[in-house]
């Protein structure tokens, strides 16, 4: 009797194990397609930082740019007086007293923290919040001077970290 029960049986466990060799083929198939998909989205990802960080270079030429072209512009047309220089000036004194007696050098500092990864842009910003007239070649000259003398490490391109307080900055001014 054990024979002819073991007998009708072998087509069906056969059958059984045909279906669970498809099923675990498609378990497999789709971690395979889930860990491309997750090579994917880190490649993808990588690309969106290097286009961000690209993307923030570039702007920081187009306000170069527009800077210069400004400057030149300005000073081929003369369209503003000499007095109305003066009185904008004093204007943005009195607008912020910190700004007046501030080295830009000192203004970029103010911008980072220390150890932190400050993107290039946010540079920009902070120190033009306090002295809006300064272009973006002024302060990317004053982290070059900060980066010779060892207190700001580039990262990468467009990004700094301050390493240190300089000797004799102030805080007070």
């Amino acid at each position: 009797m054990g024979n002819a029960t073991s007998t009708p049986a072998q087509p069906l466990i056969a059958r059984l194990r045909e279906l669970a060799d498809v099923e675990r083929a498609r378990r497999e198939a789709a971690d395979l397609a889930v860990t491309e998909a997750e090579r994917v989205l880190q490649e993808t990802q990588y690309i969106q930082r290097v286009a961000a960080e690209r993307h923030a270079a570039v702007l920081a030429t187009v306000e170069a740019a527009e800077a210069y072209a400004g400057q030149q512009a300005q000073g081929a047309s003369d369209t503003v007086s000499h007095a109305e220089q003066t009185e904008q000036v004093a204007t943005d004194r009195t607008a912020s007293p910190s700004a007046s007696g501030r080295s830009l050098k000192h203004l970029v500092v103010d911008a980072l923290n220390v150890g932190e990864i400050t993107p290039l842009t946010l540079i920009y910003e902070r120190v033009r919040e306090v002295r809006p007239d300064s272009t973006a070649s002024a302060i990317r000259a004053a982290l070059a001077t900060l980066h010779k003398k060892e207190t700001v490490e580039i990262v990468r391109r467009g990004a700094y970290r301050l390493l240190e307080i300089p000797e004799g900055y102030r805080t007070d001014i």
